[in-house]
């Protein structure tokens, strides 16, 4: 049994993680409607007794108590993030990993992955560490983010380094939202350029997605 730990950087990352927690909750449920906690469901969400203090005792087998995705959230802006915290999926999240700022990347490749991949460096291996801790067998890191934005571009490929150094072992999946010709944020070139060459560098597997079908699939 393995697991896979998701980590969604950037507005984009974390809107485009939310619909696939969404999805994959309803996929599961839709064939498995006894509520067992099983392989499929494992390799994504913890099964948590919410009664155990601290972050709860985890039930490895039998019925499903309270899911707990294996996710971080990380974001520069705080809106995303909120949201997703005030809505329907709430409870899926672990409020002890989330990472956010208020000020943002300013649409700026450097500012992601200069300034705010050094200042929260420390915070992020925190994070991951704690979710490589409540896996059995840890197979990947998914991560999902942009490569227009300046966090989601920036600090998303600043984190495939600290993966490598941290879990040289474990897989690093990225799937990566590229800007489509209709966007209107002058930086997105650049900022996917620079990206591309972490991406190169760092990942194992990319998945790449233009953002105009991405928005397609998603209000079909």
């Amino acid at each position: 049994m393995t697991q896979s730990v998701v980590v969604q950087v950037g507005q984009c990352g974390n809107q485009i993680g939310c619909c696939f927690w969404d999805l994959a909750l309803r996929e599961h449920a839709a064939v498995n409607q006894k509520g067992i906690y099983d392989e499929a469901i494992s390799s994504f969400f913890r099964n948590v007794d919410t009664r155990v203090a601290g972050d709860g005792g985890s039930i490895p087998k039998g019925k499903i108590c309270s899911l707990k995705a294996r996710a971080v959230l990380i974001d520069m802006e705080e809106g995303v993030v909120n949201e997703i915290l005030q809505g329907p999926l709430r409870d899926v999240f672990d409020s002890k990993q989330l990472i956010t700022d208020i000020s943002g990347s300013g649409n700026n490749w450097a500012v992601g992955h200069k300034v705010f991949g050094s200042l929260y460096q420390e915070q992020i291996l925190e994070k991951l560490r704690k979710s490589a801790e409540h896996c059995d067998c840890l197979q990947c890191f998914f991560i999902i983010h942009s490569m227009g934005g300046g966090t989601g571009s920036g600090l998303g490929t600043f984190l495939l380094k600290v993966l490598e150094d941290e879990f040289p072992e474990v897989y690093r999946f990225v799937t990566s939202i590229y800007p489509s010709g209709e966007d209107d944020v002058i930086t997105s070139p650049y900022n996917s350029i620079l990206a591309m060459k972490e991406l190169n560098e760092h990942a194992d597997c990319v998945l790449p997605i233009d953002n105009q079908n991405a928005m397609h699939v998603h209000s079909s």
